[in-house]
């Protein structure tokens, strides 16, 4: 009898896992997007911007290897996706957490000299996962990109 409700215990914590392997970023980024938009903010003022990369799409594969093709060219790469874990004292003595989830984009064509090469230093899914919010943050300034899965 023991053995089981061992086994039924162990069937639904594999069943439990499963189910939320669906949340994980790695899982969510898999498909086919397209970049709606991109703008640079500064403190109180954000102008959009052209990356060249608005009219084609990208597709990220769940083996990691990733694409973007548009009517001119067609550029093969990797995506990763990372979890940055870390965070700060602040002047009271408390931790504050500065975790976030990075995106990694290589993708290039060599015989017609392109190379896209994009570090997100933070992103965040919305809308359900049909939206990705990517940012890259130099200092003084944030570019934000916008993509929208198809």
């Amino acid at each position: 009898m023991k053995s089981k409700f061992y086994f039924a215990i162990f069937s639904s914590s594999l069943l439990l896992l499963a189910s939320c392997q669906k949340w994980l970023p790695q899982n969510r980024i898999v498909g086919i997007w397209k970049l709606e938009q991109a703008e640079k903010r500064c403190f109180l003022n954000s102008d959009g911007i052209y990356t060249s990369y608005e009219s084609g799409i990208f597709v990220f594969n769940d083996d990691g290897t990733a694409s973007y093709s548009d009517a001119s060219i067609q550029m093969n790469g990797s995506w990763d996706i990372r979890r940055i874990s870390g965070g700060y004292s602040d002047s009271d003595g408390n931790w504050r957490d500065e975790s976030r989830t990075t995106l990694i984009i290589h993708l290039y064509n060599f015989s017609a000299t392109r190379v896209l090469d994009w570090y997100f230093d933070r992103i965040d899914f919305h809308s359900s996962g049909d939206r990705l919010v990517a940012f890259m943050d130099p200092p003084g300034y944030t570019y934000k990109y916008d993509f929208r899965k198809q």
